[in-house]
């Protein structure tokens, strides 16, 4: 065979490979996010668990037994998030690919000695003892807010801010490593904001006029603030102080 068609062939049957690649991760990944939607649908009718041994089986027993009507959106979040938890303290990667995005955004904040999750996700962990067992988990629509400590003593501490998204995988991560985390909603402020902006000049010289007299008399109305929805709640938090951040939803 000569030599141009030889390479011509090769390069054929390399493409062909690209595409055959590319079509088994699109339906692996098709079949995963279904397994995902499925049991999200399902879990309600999965029975009596195991009696709990870990923080993450005690909170997904909780989250069972409590559903008698309708699921809300916080109540989904909540038991997908669990379903990691558990899924990352196993090793078993397949089973937390499937609640996971594709193309998750993760964001770090802490010592680079701690970025524990990142090695569970990235399969690079080394650490096989190390287990996320959070002590609370709280939701606010899409967002789940998950925090515990990594050992007895207290020194480590750690925050995970999860969004699921609507086809019911989480599509996002921001990690916090011994910090305090505040949780705000600045919905309200920002509607203040646009409100006050939308007013014209021309209306706003006119009404300023008309309310001179009752503006001497009426007290200035209170500011809106972001509303705070969630704050750290470590047990040690009187008597150890750690760096500080605020999450806005």
């Amino acid at each position: 065979m000569p030599l141009k068609e030889a390479q011509a062939a090769s390069h054929r049957r390399a493409a062909l490979g690209r595409l055959e690649k590319t079509s088994q991760w699109r339906d692996r990944n098709r079949s995963l996010r279904g397994a995902s939607r499925q049991e999200l649908a399902n879990h309600q009718q999965a029975g009596a668990a195991a009696p709990p041994q870990y923080g993450t089986d005690a909170k997904l027993a909780e989250l069972t037994a409590g559903g008698g009507g309708r699921e809300t959106e916080e109540q989904r979040g909540k038991f997908l998030v669990l379903r990691l938890y558990e899924a990352l303290n196993a090793r078993d990667a397949r089973r937390a690919q499937e609640l996971l995005a594709p193309d998750l955004e993760w964001w770090f904040h802490g010592p680079p000695a701690h970025q524990h999750m990142m090695r569970l996700l990235t399969g690079a962990d080394t650490n096989a003892e190390f287990t996320f067992a959070p002590r609370s988990v709280d939701a606010f629509g899409s967002t789940v807010i998950a925090e515990g400590g990594a050992d007895a003593g207290g020194q480590l501490y750690w925050v995970h801010a999860w969004t699921v998204g609507p086809d019911g995988v989480i599509t996002q991560l921001r990690e916090y490593f011994n910090t305090d985390l505040t949780v705000t909603r600045l919905s309200a402020a920002v509607a203040t904001k646009n409100a006050s902006a939308a007013v014209s000049p021309s209306q706003a010289s006119s009404s300023s006029s008309t309310s001179t007299s009752s503006a001497t008399s009426s007290p200035a109305p209170t500011p809106k603030w972001p509303k705070c929805l969630w704050q750290s709640r470590r047990a040690d938090r009187a008597r150890k102080s750690l760096p500080g951040l605020v999450l806005a939803i």
